[in-house]
């Protein structure tokens, strides 16, 4: 990441801390597998950061009614709402335009979260299927209250996850198990469409194997938003050059084409009389001599 992102990395090895945290390291002590996923997930994320602004918490979230996976970010100026499809533009709302967050949990698995700002709010969906995505979310809301915005009286920021995890029972474990059967299935059939012995959307097939695994595993979700992003834009290039080819093929309309001009033969053999025409084809003469 680049040196103007100057984020601290929680021990757990999820979302990003508050500095200020005793229980925190720095991006250098950080191992090359967690630094390389960190890059995969806030690679655009950068962009909006400039001078002082550093990224002070994120964590995975959905949209609702948006099938591309998204991440919710807040940093010391800014919260903003990524989404890695180009159909759905970044949200950054300044911190001080924020009046409040509001937590809703009728599904034991996720958090919808609402952000009050001038003239608009933000639902976004948070997961709490384990300890992990509680933690991490938990990071980003108290980040949110350390910032005086102001979220319900029951929230307790100095708490490790102020909103504890769904219980994981026999049905969660067994939901894990065939989630990284299909998934790993998915990833070698895409493995065989990649091969030339069977031709096929191995690259599409990944994306949908990386999917399933980011229904549990943490850094499946941050593979799923990097091949998201390159899914996107393999998708937008595809459209461009099927509009390339579409303009190539296509013929003028309005004008029409244009004929050669006549031999001056055919033009003297169409005013000449239909006995003269036939001695002048058989003897080779012209109608002028």
């Amino acid at each position: 990441m680049p040196p103007t992102c100057r984020a601290t990395r929680a021990q757990n090895g999820a979302g990003w801390t508050d500095p200020a945290s005793p229980s925190r390291r720095t991006l250098a002590g950080m191992s090359s597998i967690g630094r390389l996923r960190e890059r995969l997930a806030l690679g655009p994320v950068v962009r909006y950061l400039d001078g002082d602004d550093e990224v002070v918490a994120w964590t995975h979230a959905n949209v609702p009614e948006v099938r591309a996976p998204a991440l919710l970010v807040v940093t010391r100026h800014y919260c903003l709402l990524h989404v890695a499809s180009s159909a759905v533009p970044d949200i950054p709302t300044p911190l001080s335009e924020l009046s409040g967050f509001a937590l809703d949990r009728r599904n034991p698995e996720m958090v919808r979260v609402r952000l009050s700002g001038q003239g608009h709010d933000l639902d976004v969906e948070l997961s709490l299927t384990n300890r992990v995505r509680s933690r991490s979310l938990g990071r980003v809301l108290s980040a949110l209250s350390y910032q005086q915005v102001p979220g319900p009286d029951s929230f307790r920021p100095e708490l490790t996850s102020p909103v504890p995890p769904m219980p994981r029972g026999m049905r969660q474990h067994a939901r894990r198990v065939w989630v990284t059967v299909l998934g790993v299935l998915v990833l070698m059939v895409s493995a065989l469409f990649a091969s030339p012995f069977f031709p096929g959307p191995g690259a599409l097939t990944a994306v949908a194997g990386i999917a399933i695994l980011a229904r549990e595993y943490e850094w499946a979700r941050d593979l799923h938003v990097w091949a998201s992003r390159l899914a996107d834009r393999f998708m937008a290039w595809m459209r461009r050059l099927r509009r390339r080819r579409r303009a190539r093929t296509a013929e003028p309309t309005g004008h029409a084409p244009a004929r050669p001009a006549p031999s001056p033969r055919v033009l003297e053999a169409e005013v000449a009389p239909p006995g003269q025409r036939g001695r002048d084809d058989r003897t080779g003469g012209s109608v002028a001599s």
